[in-house]
């Protein structure tokens, strides 16, 4: 054989070790389950997604979307109605296929091996995630029972000890809901140590607001804003966010990123959703998010749950047996999210759906308690994790 290899002997190049080190997180949705025989779906609350969008007026944008042409490396125009949107400027925000691809460059841009990284929690998973295959080291601050709060102080205290290049929080915290205010959001700014930059996931603001609000900070140059689309607009099959940082973040950012990451379609999707009436019907369904997330929580704790508060649409909730009661709602043909990927195996989180799916999902949960069918998940065949 040419260059002296001899059939049968070819192996493939080592991977990176690193990569050993960093399974892939759980989440919600489809594809996240273990192999078992299990019915269709009827009602998926795993995921946060909003359940009453995408508008009429994006549906036709993604579906006249041009695919003949590369789409625009910089989206521009999306980013222009952002920024006109939010009322700052357009060299600040910066475009891409997903919140989490975004934190997976902030690691690649300012994460080397051994580099700590402080982390509020718990969280979600892709922090860490990022953080190890970089080879950085992860420091975990984390909220304790019942409500699990941010506790910012710690927080603080351990980035100004460790100095790391970064810094992740997440407001509204995922899986707990809570919100911080800007002027909460305004003080970490305040405390962080010169070399340090603050990552704020804000990836469920809109929730808590009500509206699509602009970041906490948007000029403020020691914070890196993150925003979701996928999750507000209801689009996560489009895969859209924005990161929002001064021009000197951004810049790394975008280099770290393959030409045409942000596709045609979710720039046309954006575009469209920016426009007043899809704006207001947004508006209309965070509203019916809150009160659906009001009477669901209340369900859940005449069922013997025992959800805490929430700023977002979604609740977590204390379960006395969270695995087994994951499973027999999921034989059942229901899905919620068992919050042991966040450290929490007692919780389980379960998002605000339609009415439809919502009914479905208490009906399931009564027949359970019903017919005492709660018991412990069987370890060959599994369940979601």
């Amino acid at each position: 054989m040419k260059n002296g290899a001899e059939p049968g002997k070819w192996r493939p190049p080592r991977p990176d070790p690193r990569l050993a080190g960093a399974p892939p997180e759980f989440h919600g949705g489809p594809g996240y389950e273990q192999q078992g025989e299990y019915p269709p779906v009827i009602a998926d609350l795993s995921t946060n997604v909003n359940p009453y969008l995408p508008d009429e007026a994006v549906r036709r944008a993604v579906a006249g979307a041009p695919l003949e042409a590369y789409p625009d490396p910089a989206a521009s125009g999306a980013r222009a109605l952002l920024a006109e949107v939010w009322g700052i400027d357009a060299g600040r925000i910066l475009l891409a296929p997903g919140a989490s691809e975004l934190i997976y460059r902030i690691a690649r841009c300012w994460i080397r091996p051994a580099d700590p990284v402080v982390v509020c929690g718990p969280t979600f998973g892709e922090y860490r995630r990022a953080v190890v295959v970089q080879g950085g080291e992860v420091h975990e601050t984390r909220g304790v029972a019942p409500d699990f709060s941010l506790p910012l102080r710690r927080f603080c205290r351990r980035v100004a000890r460790l100095r790391p290049p970064v810094a992740f929080l997440c407001t509204p915290n995922n899986p707990t809901g809570e919100a911080l205010s800007d002027a909460a959001v305004a003080d970490l700014a305040d405390r962080m140590p010169a070399g340090t930059l603050l990552v704020i996931d804000e990836s469920y603001r809109s929730f808590a607001t009500g509206h699509l609000a602009p970041p906490h900070l948007p000029g403020d140059d020691r914070v890196l804003h993150l925003r979701s689309f996928t999750k507000d607009l209801g689009v996560p099959g489009l895969r859209l966010a924005a990161a929002i940082a001064p021009p000197g973040i951004l810049g790394p950012l975008g280099r770290a990123a393959p030409p045409w990451s942000v596709s045609s379609v979710a720039q046309a999707a954006l575009r469209a959703a920016l426009a007043p009436r899809p704006l207001a019907r947004l508006e209309e369904s965070l509203a019916r998010i809150a009160v659906r997330r009001r009477t669901l929580a209340a369900a859940l704790a005449r069922r013997g749950w025992r959800p805490g508060p929430s700023a977002t649409g979604f609740v977590l909730a204390a379960v006395p047996d969270a695995a087994a009661t994951t499973r027999a709602l999921r034989l059942r043909g229901v899905r919620v999210r068992h919050a042991a990927s966040f450290g929490l195996p007692g919780h389980i989180r379960v998002a605000v759906r339609g009415r439809a799916e919502e009914e479905r999902f208490l009906a399931a949960l009564a027949a359970i308690a019903a017919v005492e069918e709660i018991t412990a998940p069987r370890t060959t065949r599994g369940g979601p994790s």
